[in-house]
């Protein structure tokens, strides 16, 4: 930890991907974790982000069948299972991105156009792995590690205890659960990979 205070300087983020083969096609949520890593830093000296889709290895191009390769893979699968350790550590801090940019919601798609374009309307609180990550920083660490930015305001100027503030609104930790319990609620969300996704997060959270 860093002197007087109980926070390591890494970050996990948790988020919705907004299609299937890529997470932010516009760049629209970058904006939105770059505004909440700005106000951050004003206090922190440094900050190391794990974001999914560009810390672990990524199938290249799976609309044309270009995979990862078995190197690759075996990485990718070595940082799936370190997840645990990084979302639930008692001295890392987890973002949540709980809503969606503008424009980007049930209203705007049809189930047909969802389909075509493959874009993803389920909400953060109804998937399985947000479900998961947000279960894992319920573990152990303090609220004020447990950032839901989807409650910060548009056009505030925020630093980092004012962040905290307003993500922290209306309680930013919810309530550990038993592996039980969890796997219970699990069976409630969506998986856009629910045969392989669903036992392997199970297994991750009892770990």
């Amino acid at each position: 930890t860093n002197g007087e205070y109980d926070w390591l300087p890494v970050a996990a983020l948790s988020y919705p991907w907004l299609t299937k083969d890529h997470p932010d096609p516009r760049g629209a949520n970058l904006s939105r974790v770059a505004r909440a890593l700005k106000a951050l830093l004003t206090n922190i000296p440094r900050l190391g982000v794990f974001w999914d889709f560009g810390s672990l290895h990524q199938h290249p191009d799976p609309a044309n069948g270009v995979m990862r390769t078995e190197e690759q893979n075996a990485l990718f699968k070595q940082g799936l299972g370190c997840l645990g350790t990084l979302y639930s550590h008692q001295h890392t801090t987890v973002l949540r991105l709980t809503s969606f940019p503008a424009g980007h919601n049930s209203s705007c798609f049809s189930p047909l156009l969802a389909w075509i374009t493959g874009t993803n309307v389920a909400e953060y609180f109804d998937r399985g792995w947000c479900y998961t990550e947000q279960s894992w920083a319920g573990l152990t660490k303090a609220g004020y590690l447990s950032l839901d930015l989807g409650k910060m305001h548009a056009g505030v100027e925020y630093g980092c205890y004012s962040l905290m503030r307003d993500c922290t609104q209306a309680g930013g930790r919810c309530p550990p659960l038993l592996p039980s319990a969890f796997a219970a609620e699990l069976e409630t969300k969506s998986f856009t990979n629910g045969k392989d996704d669903k036992p392997l997060v199970k297994r991750l959270y009892e770990a």
